[in-house]
């Protein structure tokens, strides 16, 4: 393993300036916890009109948009009413500062928000420089939008769209925001959570089921499976992307960026109805979770795919003696035929795919070393989100001996400091972890504090067979020159037009990281 210099430390830290200034100003009043405490109460979980953009890339026989016409975009806010937005964007700068103290250090450092005043100014600043950011994304054919969201202090989650061209859309929930923790019993995830996941030797072991096998009864047999997670979807929809903010979604096409708050980041965005029932966002849009609005507005905001060489990827599959303390694991056969499928597709030599008795952390950490940072790492395994404990308790399963968050916060791979590879983890729930006031942080953040330019992760327990499906679609995709966005958009879609009715087998991975330049 290289001693190289940690690559995230100066570059991101000139991204956090504003955030850190705040700090030395006294804007927020730090106290340190220990690594993995939990957080104070307040940090729980708990205008003209514009042509309508160009379509997404899709291939030929995919799901298109709906038929009916396309809603017109709603009008913009005057420029006197971004006072909101700025406030929010302001409001943000400390909990970024939260989050990179926590990826820099593994300490949690609590900030007191009573007396904190908002540097208005700087946060100005940020937006213009992230509508300069947007429209240079945009100049590659792909219009890009962000979306900001924000916790009120009546507890209404405000959003705002950010336009290619500068214009900004603004929406509000009806009801306060409680977090998405009903998000997997809505859609029926958590029984195959309960019986998919790794499972604590404390409880009985329980027979493993198959999301894709269950399928077809529930459209059969079941309709009221099927009703409720239409009304899940379509309740979070309207929670995520209220009023306008909406329909700028189903009036436009292109891609996304999210700003999260709290578990924001979380959601199937693919899977949210926009333009009606059963109308899924990824009809028009491509989606990338991304870390905070600093990234954003800075130099520093995108990845360059074309920099990746998928030859020189590592691939990473269904390993042998899994262990641990507290979990047992089950064989995943599902898992080891993805990963020397996806194996075959990018033409990998034997040294570069690692499965069964050979998946072990040595091999698998002297792969990537040797990869150089130049290709993509494909994981296909179990995988341990925790919500309280991110960074000691959660950890990618490998043979033997795993690897942990904690040791991919401080781990520094072999040309991870100038190469800046994709990581995919098809596993279950590597999406998730423990929610701060500033999103999300589990395995898939650590791998971006590696220096990770995009993660591909899941929100929930997948389905052995359709997972293949979707992620050799990817792969194909991928090695023809797509980005890792459209790429996943294109496979989603083949997913969707054979499984329009449960969003489970095709809504679960996410992109988290930098917009692809």
């Amino acid at each position: 393993m290289s001693n190289a210099a940690k690559p995230g430390l100066w570059r991101r830290l000139s991204l956090y300036a504003g955030a850190l200034a705040l700090v030395i100003i006294g804007v927020m009043t730090f106290g340190v916890l220990n690594a993995d405490d939990p957080l104070p109460a307040d940090g729980d979980r708990g205008g003209g009109q514009q042509a309508e953009a160009a379509p997404a890339e899709a291939a030929p026989g995919e799901a298109g948009p709906a038929a009916r016409p396309a809603p017109r975009f709603p009008a913009a806010l005057a420029d006197a009413k971004p006072r909101t937005l700025l406030e929010a964007m302001a409001k943000s700068l400390p909990r970024a500062g939260q989050m990179l103290a926590k990826e820099e250090t593994g300490r949690v450092l609590a900030f007191d928000a009573s007396g904190r005043r908002l540097n208005l100014s700087l946060a100005a600043y940020h937006l213009a420089v992230i509508k300069r950011n947007l429209a240079a994304l945009s100049k590659g054919g792909q219009p890009t939008y962000a979306l900001i969201h924000d916790v009120a202090a009546d507890g209404r989650l405000h959003s705002w769209i950010i336009f290619p061209d500068g214009r900004i859309v603004a929406g509000q929930s009806a009801r306060p925001f409680t977090g998405l923790a009903s998000l997997p019993e809505g859609l029926d995830v958590t029984r195959f959570a309960l019986s998919r996941a790794p499972q604590l030797k404390s409880q009985p072991e329980r027979p493993r089921l198959d999301a894709e096998a269950d399928a077809s009864d529930d459209v059969r047999g079941n309709s009221l499976l099927v009703a409720k997670r239409r009304a899940t979807l379509q309740e979070t929809s309207a929670m995520l992307l209220p009023g306008d903010v909406g329909q700028v979604l189903a009036a436009g096409r292109g891609r996304l960026l999210i700003l999260p708050v709290r578990d924001t980041g979380t959601a199937p965005y693919a899977a949210l109805p926009v333009g009606g029932p059963g109308d899924a966002a990824a009809r028009r849009w491509s989606f990338v979770v991304m870390q905070d609005i600093p990234t954003l507005a800075s130099d520093d905001f995108g990845f360059d795919l074309a920099a990746v060489d998928l030859r020189q990827s590592v691939v990473v599959g269904d390993p042998d003696d899994m262990r641990d303390v507290r979990y047992r694991f089950k064989p995943l056969p599902g898992a080891r035929k993805e990963a020397l499928a996806i194996a075959g597709d990018l033409g990998l030599d034997g040294s570069a795919v690692l499965i069964g008795a050979d998946a072990t952390r040595p091999r698998v950490v002297d792969a990537i070393d040797r990869s150089n940072g130049k290709g993509m790492i494909y994981m296909a395994t179990h995988a341990v989100a925790d919500e309280r404990n991110p960074l000691t308790r959660g950890f990618v399963v490998l043979s033997q001996t795993n690897l942990f968050a904690g040791e991919l916060r401080v781990t520094r791979f072999r040309g991870w400091n100038r190469n800046h590879p994709l990581v995919v983890m098809s596993a279950c729930q590597t999406a998730l972890g423990r929610v701060f006031e500033g999103g999300t942080f589990g395995v898939a953040r650590t791998w971006t504090n590696a220096g990770a330019g995009q993660v591909v992760a899941s929100l929930w327990n997948v389905s052995d067979a359709a997972t293949l499906k979707l992620m050799e679609h990817f792969a194909l995709k991928l090695k023809a020159g797509q980005s890792a966005e459209l790429a996943l958009q294109s496979a989603q879609l083949a997913m969707l037009k054979d499984h329009p009715d449960d969003p489970r087998l095709w809504a679960s991975f996410t992109i988290i990281g930098k917009p692809t330049l």
